[in-house]
């Protein structure tokens, strides 16, 4: 029983990395699984790379200093923002009422998370703590109380917890030559606690959204369709072409 168990473990980590979602009791444990992990994991592993003037370079301590050099530069901004037009374009902007900012502001509630938590899809490659939507799930009734602590507190200092603010950056491969590092296209790994709070805030934003975005911006608002637009631009051509214009 214990080595059936074990290897239950490990044919689950192998579905994970596989990236085979379609799976019923008839499928586990094979070899199937294994060696799509296995094909899965090669195409990431990044052999060589050409250097910014061609050469190939294949020492895994070159390559990972061309990596780190390309994303710095790729995704350091020089824009700066100026205080002053920042408070002067927000000031222009709708805002809420002062009842819907103030439960807005709130703290967190158990119920928050735990509905949040449900929202979530497990089979997901964890953060760099390990921690995946499944063990959140399988120990929530121990752990809500000391997450939401956590959470209502970070809110309030305005600072957040380590594991909020740190990912693991993969890179996984597009198509084209895979030397060139431009093809390969880098992920964050988040840990499951960021998640969860920011889906926990991004419902609550949701309720509060209709007030300040105009009802023509449909996209991403809940109760709301982009079809409508699609059925207003029909409409706006339809009486445009009758009046003849």
């Amino acid at each position: 029983m214990a080595l059936a168990n074990l290897l239950d473990v490990k044919v689950q980590g192998a579905l994970v990395r596989s990236r085979f979602l379609n799976t019923n009791e008839m499928d586990a444990p094979t070899s199937f699984f294994f060696g799509l992990e296995k094909k899965n994991g090669q195409r990431r592993v990044i052999h060589s790379l050409l250097s910014d003037t061609g050469q190939e370079i294949t020492e895994p301590s070159q390559i990972r200093r061309r990596a780190v050099s390309f994303y710095s530069t790729l995704y350091t901004s020089e824009y700066e923002e100026g205080e002053t037009l920042s408070e002067g374009f927000c000031k222009e902007l709708p805002q809420v009422s002062e009842e819907t900012n103030s439960q807005l502001e709130g703290p967190l509630t158990i119920q928050e998370l735990q509905t949040a938590l449900q929202g979530m899809q497990g089979r997901r490659a964890p953060g760099i703590d390990g921690l995946s939507v499944e063990f959140y799930k399988a120990y929530w009734d121990v752990l809500s109380r000391d997450i939401l602590d956590v959470f209502n507190e970070s809110l309030a200092s305005g600072s957040m917890p380590m594991s909020c603010r740190r990912a693991v950056i993969t890179l996984l491969p597009k198509k084209g030559n895979l030397q060139d590092i431009k093809n390969w296209r880098p992920v964050s790994l988040l840990c499951v606690d960021y998640k969860l709070l920011s889906k926990a805030l991004a419902t609550r934003l949701g309720r509060a959204v209709e007030q300040v975005i105009h009802r023509d911006q449909t996209y991403c608002v809940p109760g709301r369709s982009m079809v409508d637009n699609v059925h207003l631009i029909r409409d706006v051509l339809e009486v445009s072409s009758s009046l003849g214009h």
